[in-house]
């Protein structure tokens, strides 16, 4: 692993995970989605390919304002590795399906993992739960040891988190998501953390292996 555990590291970590938690997008919740130069440079993800993710992260939403979706607002995109993990609500089975569409034939995209939950109103008291919890697990992370928050996407919907990266270890995983499990007010965690050895993870060919086939639209 790249990242240093010191003190000062941990005060860096928290000053930009703070800026990236007020400027995310209301609903869903984001925590570690910063761009800023230091967050690039923390990070084990080369920083081509995270300008690739964050360009493709961008087309996708260009491609869905472009189909005039009312509700973009409601819906989390996360690109890693070409990879794309779908969160959010939208209002009807059909409507996620549409979105699913757009961002399969977008180009560069390798997988889309679809988180979706239909028909559920994202209202305002849920979406401040949802960033209560995520005001909790920003600190947990920053002041767990073995942790290194800037290679993992974390997002919170209705109460359910999405952890997206990548670890160096099993036991980093196995720790990582351990914390996020035992944060109050957490109902679920969805895993699509990958585990790569530090060499393995500035040069990795490939994207996140797909555990299962795309999860289908539910209802919470």
């Amino acid at each position: 692993m790249n990242l240093p555990s010191s003190g000062n590291l941990k005060l860096a970590l928290t000053a930009i995970l703070s800026t990236s938690l007020l400027t995310g997008c209301a609903a869903p919740l984001v925590v570690g989605a910063a761009a800023s130069a230091g967050y690039i440079g923390l990070q084990n993800r080369p920083t081509g390919q995270i300008a690739a993710d964050s360009e493709l992260k961008a087309q996708i939403k260009q491609q869905l304002v472009q189909s005039n979706f009312a509700y973009l607002t409601d819906i989390g995109i996360d690109v890693y590795y070409a990879d794309v993990l779908l969160t959010g609500v939208v209002p009807t089975n059909a409507e996620g399906e549409r979105v699913l569409t757009v961002i399969r034939q977008t180009p560069g995209v390798k997988k889309v993992y679809n988180e979706l939950f239909v028909g559920a109103a994202y209202t305002a008291g849920q979406k401040a739960k949802d960033a209560w919890i995520a005001a909790q697990i920003q600190p947990r992370l920053l002041g767990a040891k073995d942790a290194y928050p800037l290679n993992y996407l974390i997002t919170t919907v209705n109460n359910h988190v999405y952890i997206m990266g990548d670890t160096a270890t099993q036991g980093e995983k196995d720790h990582v998501l351990h914390i996020l499990r035992t944060t109050r007010g957490v109902q679920q965690v969805h895993d699509y953390l990958n585990i790569k050895s530090s060499v393995e993870a500035q040069d990795r060919p490939g994207s996140i292996p797909q555990k299962n086939n795309p999860l289908p639209v539910v209802t919470p």
